[in-house]
């Protein structure tokens, strides 16, 4: 039998069960990707303590509703500013913050389809979606989200083994909050982490304001699930996710041993295969074979015949 065209299957089977076996491939540092914001809106970065400005024009009563998106981390003076270009007459206007109306808004010149809204932004109270509402015989609408900067956590799990260490990043971009604080989910709840000077299972790095990292050392399955680093700002809190996979060292050996056993079925079933097929082809020529050795006794025999018949005749 021949079983060379069967050893580079099985070798190559067998090689690709290696790496799914090896610890070392545990994933400790999944790409970090930057999701790309919003089309339709326009992003506006304030993170200083001075004025912010920001205007919106809509070009007419048809159009659809104008989106700016404004990111603050510190206290400021906020001057928000809507114009309606393309009207000369009066209309109604109207502020909201959220579902509540603001009553302090003020008109910019006699066109009253030109108005500004101003305030300070000091606490997180005060972050949210602030609109601005022409009416006449229709209405149209601009808005201004204010948020505070966010977190950016692990896109992907990380994967690692029971006695490993890991460290876990989040940042906050350009923007430095007063405080990062890290938590754990348990169940439907967030516990925060015991980081203090005594504690050798968590460690913080705060190398740059804008970022932090989280040691944790000597991991187990209690460790394995999902941890919230939360950013502080003067102006509110943003938090980002990072989720881990702790795993025993018998699970990468229990998918060797069934993916070896899948292979084992597999090697059967070709060799199984080949023996029938072999015994297939050997029926043919031992038919052949019987049927020759027929042939030639008949002509032997019908020699010898007509060689007697010959012999009476003479």
């Amino acid at each position: 039998m021949r079983l060379s065209c069967i050893s580079p299957v099985i070798i190559a089977l067998l090689c690709g069960l290696l790496p799914l076996a090896s610890p070392g491939n545990a994933e400790k540092w999944p790409a970090q990707s930057i999701t790309p914001s919003d089309p339709e809106e326009n992003d506006r970065s304030i993170h200083s303590n001075t004025v912010t400005k920001e205007t919106i024009e809509i070009p007419g009563w048809s159009s659809e509703t104008k989106k700016t998106k404004i990111l603050i981390s510190n206290a400021t003076s906020v001057r928000l500013e809507c114009k309606l270009s393309s009207d000369s007459g009066d209309c109604d206007v109207a502020w909201q913050h959220g579902s509540e109306k603001l009553l302090n808004a003020t008109n910019t010149s006699e066109n009253k389809c030109h108005t500004v809204y101003e305030f300070q932004l000091s606490d997180p109270t005060k972050i949210g979606t602030y609109s601005c509402i022409f009416n006449r015989s229709s209405e149209v609408r601009a808005e201004f989200h204010i948020t505070v900067p966010p977190v950016k956590g692990a896109d992907k799990p990380f994967v690692t083994y029971n006695g490993d260490s890991i460290v876990m990043k989040c940042d906050s971009s350009k923007y430095n909050p007063i405080e990062w604080i890290w938590y754990k989910v348990n169940e439907s709840e967030k516990v925060q982490l015991n980081m203090s000077q005594g504690s050798t299972k968590y460690v913080l790095e705060h190398k740059r304001a804008n970022e932090t990292k989280l040691h944790v050392s000597d991991l187990s399955e209690e460790d394995d699930g999902t941890y919230i680093c939360k950013a502080v700002f003067k102006v509110g809190e943003s938090e980002g996710h990072v989720k881990l996979s702790v795993l025993s060292y018998m699970v990468p050996l229990k998918v060797f041993f069934i993916i070896a056993a899948e292979v084992a079925v597999l090697v059967t079933v070709i060799l199984i295969y080949e023996m029938q097929t072999k015994k297939k082809q050997s029926q043919p020529e031992d038919q052949n074979d019987t049927e020759q050795a027929e042939n030639l006794k008949s002509e032997e025999s019908d020699s010898a015949e007509t060689s007697t018949a010959r012999q009476r005749k003479v």
